[in-house]
């Protein structure tokens, strides 16, 4: 599964018209000094190595931090009409975080992150055309991400490092103690981490649906989830508002 030159070329500007307009002053030039530093590279980066996983493919990577975007902004939108507490949130602090979860994953200023796989059995066999590069020294990817922000001078409210150290939730070991915080204390006070990290999860596995409806999986998935993509009889019709009223009740 891949996206054309056009479609890669397309999003770079679709994210840079993001940055563009939710952006300003010195942030803005700075996340622009970033992305300049890292255009070649992150134009054609996968979101990861393997097929089976999520947009393992070149422009992966930034038509991820697209649909993580959309989605976070989606699930912000519903925390609040559900009566979640979003009041220390805006739009800008979940485009920023939804933008830079991954940003780890592009590497260091002068290392890539992902290499081509040089093993053609596990690119074939596997579906594993992308390898983790082994000069780079190991480094989890929210830590990487705040790295790469603070040597590009990019500040983050406490918010947005809650948003970004806890996108990949549990899938990450390091995040245990803000999932489970065991003591009252503890709790965090801010939802920016939840919504992020179920914008992230959602994200990926419409992607993964992407790959295993193509045809490209060794699994026949469209006809085991031939029903995935129609929309469930009557859920167009559900009224968040009175779905709210029931957990009032």
């Amino acid at each position: 599964m891949n996206i054309s030159a056009e479609q890669i070329v397309e999003n770079w500007r679709l994210l840079h018209e993001v940055i563009d307009t939710t952006f300003k002053g010195e942030r803005l030039q700075n996340i622009k000094k970033l992305h300049e530093h890292f255009e070649d590279r992150m134009q054609i980066a996968p979101a990861s190595a393997t097929k089976w996983f999520h947009n393992a493919f070149p422009g992966g990577y930034t038509a991820h931090v697209l649909n993580v975007i959309r989605w976070s902004l989606e699930y912000w939108k519903l925390f609040e009409k559900m009566g979640m507490h979003v009041d220390d949130l805006d739009k800008e602090t979940i485009v920023f975080c939804a933008m830079f979860h991954d940003l780890g994953k592009i590497g260091d200023k002068d290392t890539s992150y992902y290499i081509t796989q040089p093993d053609e059995w596990k690119a074939k066999k596997w579906g594993r055309p992308y390898d983790h590069n082994p000069a780079m020294h190991w480094m989890n990817i929210a830590d990487r991400s705040f790295m790469l922000l603070n040597q590009f001078g990019i500040k983050y409210s406490q918010q947005e490092f809650y948003g970004i150290k806890m996108a990949d939730g549990l899938y990450d070991d390091a995040n245990k103690p803000y999932f489970f915080e065991g003591q009252e204390w503890k709790a965090i006070k801010t939802n920016i981490g939840f919504i992020i990290h179920y914008g992230d999860s959602s994200a990926t596995r419409w992607e993964k649906e992407q790959y295993m409806l193509s045809g490209e999986s060794a699994v026949d998935f469209p006809k085991i989830m031939k029903g995935i993509t129609k929309k469930e009889e009557g859920l167009e019709n559900l009224d968040l508002d009175k779905l709210g009223d029931l957990f009032k009740s």
